[in-house]
């Protein structure tokens, strides 16, 4: 399978993550025309609009589509691992002076935020570089088994916490914590869902 019918398969399924958890949460239907955010993941969306799951959608896609689009320019134009993640680097150092971002968003969660891209690159690699005709061929490939598959899902599901501990410290009483822990909780309960569609139960 040629790599950018892979790169969507992946795109696909991480993004049917994000509605799903959003279709969950968000309760009120999504307006027409979403006002785009700066992406931190998980609160944001709570504090700006909370009856767009798009936006929503698009918070949970920032670090997943920064690291799927880095693996892709690493294989189809053969750039090194550290050329494709400095201009992420580049990117999200950006947000840290723009006038929209002060107060919401910080070098801390910027620095989580790479954490998580790090580890997410490396396992969309793997499932890039996997033998298979879907998402759950290229995991059951890349993977091996279940708890293979389990102990990258338990570092994801650490990473994004960080992430999200180092969201609720930059906006401190603005944080709506709360609905965190309903999204952590929702998030886990629909990946673990996927996981055993892949594997079985």
């Amino acid at each position: 399978m040629k790599l950018r019918k892979k790169f969507n398969h992946i795109y696909n399924f991480e993004r049917s993550i994000g509605s799903s958890v959003a279709l969950r949460i968000i309760k009120s239907p999504p307006i027409g025309v979403w006002e785009f955010l700066i992406p931190v993941v998980f609160i944001l969306h709570f504090m700006r609009n909370k009856q767009s799951r798009e936006v929503f959608i698009q918070n949970y896609m920032f670090t997943k589509r920064h690291a799927l689009d880095a693996a892709l320019k690493m294989l189809k134009k053969g750039l090194s691992r550290q050329d494709v993640l400095a201009g992420i680097e580049d990117k999200t150092r950006a947000l840290l002076t723009a006038p929209e971002t002060q107060g919401i968003y910080s070098d801390t969660i910027r620095q989580q935020q790479m954490n998580e891209i790090d580890l997410l690159f490396e396992h969309y690699l793997k499932l890039l570089g996997a033998e298979g005709q879907d998402y759950g061929a290229f995991v059951r490939s890349a993977y091996g088994s279940r708890q293979s598959y389990l102990k990258f899902h338990r570092q994801l599901t650490s990473a994004e916490k960080k992430v999200s501990d180092a969201a609720r410290q930059t906006l401190g009483a603005k944080a709506d914590v709360d609905a965190l822990v309903r999204i952590e909780k929702t998030t886990e309960d629909v990946r673990q869902a996927r996981i055993e569609k892949i594997f079985g139960p």
